[in-house]
Order: C-alpha cells, then sequence, then structure tokens
C-alpha cells in the first residue's frame, strides 16, 4: 500500500497535531532502513513517551515564566567535531529570603513564618524560561528553570541548606504540568505505596541495564547513582545522585553536585545543586566535574560541566560540554529568542520538518 496520510500537511503551521498512524509510520521507518540515529533524530523520537493530560496541574504550578529577576543569558557554541558548549550567565536575586531561624523551615508549625515574598521560607520558588531553538536542536534542552530553595530539601543534614536547583529540561512544561501523583498525606512527595494514575506510575519508572558488567545499575547516569523513592517530586521528576559522596555532618556541602532527573523510563531533566555559599562569596570560586554514563544511548548528555562564580560582579556562569545533535550554531540567536518568548514547545519534535517529510517520502520509495 501507499503512505498514509500525513493530515498535518493539510495545516502545516499546526504540526503539533502530528496525527499520521505513528505505529505505521516507524514500520516504514525500520523497513525503509533510515538511520536516523547519525543525525541524532532517531533519539528523539524513542525518548518521546506519552502522558494522560487528562491529569494535569494547572501550568502556572511549575512555576514563573520569567528569569529576569536573575539576568539571565545563554549562549552557543559548537565546534568542527559537533560538540557544543552551552553557558547559562545568571545572578542571585539578592531579595530572595534565607532564613535566620531553624523554626522559619519547619513546616509542622501552623501557620508557618511568612517571608518578605508573601511565601512560607520553606516553599520553593520555581522560574523558568524556554531555549532558543538552536539551542534546542543541539542539546535537546527545552527550557531551563532556576529554582530557588530557601531552607534546602531532604536528606536533612546534606541539602537542608539555601541554594539552587539549576534544571534542566528535555521536555516542555505542558508535559512537567502533567507529571502528577498520588501524594503521602502531608507530604510534597509521591507515594511509593500506591498510585492511581499513569502519570502517577511514571515517576517509578526508570530504566536499568539488564545484563552484563553493569546490570541493575541506573541506564544514563553516572555509575553509582541511585533514586531514592522518597524522592520523586510532582512537576519535577525524580532524583538521582551519588549517595556515597553526597554532604554530611563531618563533610559539609561546599561544591556543587550533580543530580540526575527520571521519568516514565527516561531522563527527563539534569541539574546541578549549588549551595548559596558558592555563590555569594567574596572571592572567586570555581567547580569543574568530567560526566560519564552508563549504557548511554542518549548522545546529548553533558560530558563535563563547569561552575564559575565571578565575586566582582556576582554572576555565575554554569558551563556544559557534551556531543551536539547539530554541527553549526550560525543562527541568529536574538530572533530564536523572540520567536521563543512565551512559548513552549516539544523538545521531541524538535527537529526540522523538512527533514521529516523527506525521510517519509524516501521511506515508501524503498517499499
Amino acid at each position: 500500500g501507499g503512505c498514509p496520510r500525513l493530515k498535518w500537511l493539510d495545516n502545516i503551521t499546526n504540526y503539533r497535531s502530528f496525527d499520521i498512524d505513528y505505529k505505521v509510520t516507524m514500520m516504514r521507518f525500520y523497513s525503509a532502513g533510515i538511520v536516523l540515529a547519525n543525525l541524532g533524530l532517531f533519539q528523539s523520537l524513542i525518548a518521546a513517551t506519552s502522558i494522560d493530560t487528562n491529569n494535569c496541574d494547572p501550568i502556572e504550578n511549575i512555576g514563573s515564566s520569567n528569569l529576569d529577576r536573575y539576568n539571565y543569558s545563554t549562549s552557543l557554541d559548537i565546534d568542527g567535531g559537533c560538540s557544543y558548549l552551552l553557558k547559562i550567565r545568571f545572578q542571585h536575586d539578592q531579595s530572595l529570603p534565607i532564613p535566620s531561624a531553624v523554626s522559619q523551615c519547619d513546616p509542622t508549625i501552623v501557620p508557618p513564618e511568612i517571608a518578605s515574598d508573601g511565601l512560607p521560607y520553606f516553599a520553593n520558588r520555581w522560574a523558568y524560561a524556554s531555549v532558543p531553538k538552536h539551542i534546542q536542536k543541539s542539546t535537546g534542552l527545552d527550557h531551563i528553570s532556576i529554582d530557588f530553595s530557601p531552607c534546602g530539601h531532604p536528606p536533612i543534614g546534606a541539602f537542608s541548606i539555601p541554594h539552587y536547583d539549576i534544571h534542566m529540561y528535555l521536555v516542555d512544561p505542558e508535559y512537567r504540568s502533567c507529571m502528577t501523583c498520588d501524594k503521602i498525606p502531608g507530604a510534597p512527595i509521591c507515594n511509593p505505596a500506591s498510585q492511581s494514575t499513569s502519570n502517577g506510575r511514571g515517576f517509578f519508572n526508570y530504566s536499568t541495564v539488564n545484563s552484563g558488567q553493569d546490570t541493575g545499575k541506573l541506564a544514563n547516569m553516572p555509575s553509582g547513582f541511585e533514586i531514592g523513592e522518597s524522592d520523586m517530586i510532582p512537576l519535577m521528576g525524580g532524583h538521582a545522585w551519588n549517595k556515597n559522596t553526597q554532604p554530611n555532618s563531618t563533610n559539609p556541602w561546599v561544591d556543587p553536585i550533580w543530580v540526575m532527573g527520571p521519568y516514565d523510563g527516561t531522563v527527563i531533566n539534569y541539574e546541578p545543586m549549588i549551595p548559596i555559599s558558592f555563590i555569594t562569596s567574596d572571592v572567586d570560586t570555581y567547580y569543574e566535574e568530567s560526566l560519564t554514563y552508563v549504557s548511554q544511548n542518549m548522545h546529548t548528555l553533558p560530558t563535563k560541566y563547569i561552575v564559575a562564580y565571578e565575586a566582582s560582579s556576582g554572576f555565575v556562569t554554569l558551563s556544559l560540554e557534551g556531543k551536539s545533535n547539530i554541527c553549526s550554531s550560525g543562527q541568529d540567536s536574538s530572533q530564536d529568542s523572540s520567536q521563543n518568548s512565551g512559548q513552549a514547545t516539544r523538545s521531541i519534535w524538535g527537529f526540522p520538518l523538512l527533514f521529516l517529510w523527506s525521510s517519509l517520502v524516501w521511506g515508501c520509495m524503498m517499499l
């Protein structure tokens, strides 16, 4: 038979309604032997996870869609070997509350003490912005969320101090708004004992290696990373890190720590957690770490990150290095930024429609 009708061609401006028969199309991709992985496209297709849009929170619940308070900016360079260097620059917002007493961070005290911004001290302050199109195409990232936690979070004694989480998401804000779950009563975490929806069960579906020397390890994460079932946060995802090297009473938190965010069988975000002391010092601070991953099939994951703080300006530069999906960054970044402002585009379809159409036609001709 011929190729399935591509209904989105009837309205090319609404390509997010991509409603061809997906299964038939994928069979034709395989039959034609189109090797999309070399162009970084097949990874995007297989990373796509469905989510029930009947169990979503209001989009406003994932935070403010504006990072102006942090004087935030991004830049991207791609070298001749198709490796990217992504830089994220921001400043600590001095108006954010810092607790001065342990009681201010105690959620069992009712009513809680309210900070100067009108929120309890222990509430998180989330804010995000979509990245320009050329950064999406190169890195697979959709948006960056700068999240400030005045009281920190569990594990107590490890991360329970003021800090920033610089979440870099591979899914869009609408998808995140549907990452909901049944929570433990009185706690802001997903209940590992019972989930009534597929979206909730997605928090406890993570990929591990099932054969070879890495059997049982988490795929697409550094060796030694572990997931705690009490670390599943609605609208954000799971959290995995090397618990053998986490701070404790004899090893206080000084430097950034790398964390991966699993959800529904894949990695949907990654982040450095940065203690407030690192980016408010009177002297410059610097930290770098190389990253390797177990059974890696998400090839754009960063291979190195650097956090550098300049005391004289107060600016923090987070630099990420990794393999790029594209081999050129020669795009008008100002145009990309303006086109992307106030929008959220699913990163799983963040590749050129023209190439997808050409591939489908070629696949049909080969059959």
